[in-house]
């Protein structure tokens, strides 16, 4: 049998630090995994309940809204545009 050399006895013990430190991250991402499915859900039940609601209180303008982007896509591009430009100046504030 041949003679364990330090190098051997290094790689060894590198080894084994890696296979604790994968079961020790496998554990907590499975447990940090089960939180943002718990997470994600809530979110998606709000948000599905959001939509419910807003469908219910604005179907109507919804509706009418759908109607005016088919029937103008274009003006409808150019408003979507300007809005957008408007609230990332709004948001983004004033350079300093």
């Amino acid at each position: 049998m041949a003679k364990e050399t330090p190098f051997d006895r290094a790689r060894d013990f590198v080894e084994e630090k890696i296979e604790e430190t994968k079961e020790v991250l496998g554990e907590s991402y499975t447990k940090a995994r089960e939180q943002f499915d718990d997470v994600s859900e809530d979110v998606r039940k709000g948000v599905k309940s959001a939509t419910k609601r807003l469908e219910k209180d604005y179907g109507d303008v919804w509706d009418d809204v759908r109607c005016y982007v088919k029937e103008n896509p274009g003006t409808a591009l150019a408003i979507a545009l300007g809005v957008g430009l408007m609230l990332g100046f709004v948001i983004r504030g004033g350079d300093d």
